[in-house]
């Protein structure tokens, strides 16, 4: 087993995780427009889109590249959903339904950018959420820059998928504090 079985089973539980915001959506009638999340090794983005492709559920998955450029990263998540609706016996997508933004990449993997890190500390401070450096801070920092540059209409209802990773800041704790300064 390599790398990619990992990524394929990661895709198959985020199509899980696509379905279980389907069926909320069903339950409760709260409904989003946009689902915005960070995307590096697809798995995730992958996963969501099969996921609610299979579901019939359209809601649009921005990914917030933390890795790769876009067409890259567009073709990369495009591969790994065919796949996963394959194994879910659903029809593929067109390439047009992946949707990444690669404006948040900054220097490269795992080097945070100034807006990863106004992020870290926007949420931390304002929600009580920490964000790991890597994923998830550069998907919450391409949503604010989405929302500030207007992307989204005022009415829009926005789900941002926190993946986890908060252990990591404890590695980028001198990065953290010197932008506090």
């Amino acid at each position: 087993r390599g790398l990619g079985d990992v990524y394929k089973r990661q895709a198959l539980g985020y199509a899980v995780c696509a379905q279980e915001i389907a069926d909320h959506v069903e339950e409760t009638g709260q409904t989003f427009d946009w689902l915005v999340m960070g995307t590096g090794s697809t798995g995730t983005q992958a996963g969501l889109v099969a996921g609610f492709e299979a579901a019939g559920h359209a809601l649009p998955v921005m990914g917030v590249s933390v890795r790769q450029p876009r067409e890259r990263q567009m073709k990369a998540v495009h591969a790994l959903t065919q796949k996963t609706l394959e194994k879910l016996g659903c029809e593929g997508v067109p390439l047009s339904k992946i949707l990444v933004d690669d404006g948040y990449v900054g220097e490269g993997y795992g080097i945070p950018a100034e807006s990863t890190l106004e992020a870290i500390r926007l949420l931390a401070q304002q929600e009580g959420l920490l964000l790991d450096p890597v994923y998830s801070a550069k998907g919450m920092a391409g949503l604010i820059g989405m929302v500030r540059q207007g992307f989204f209409k005022p009415t829009d209802n926005v789900l941002f998928l926190h993946t986890g990773g908060a252990s990591a800041l404890f590695a980028y704790q001198e990065q953290l504090l010197a932008s506090l300064k």
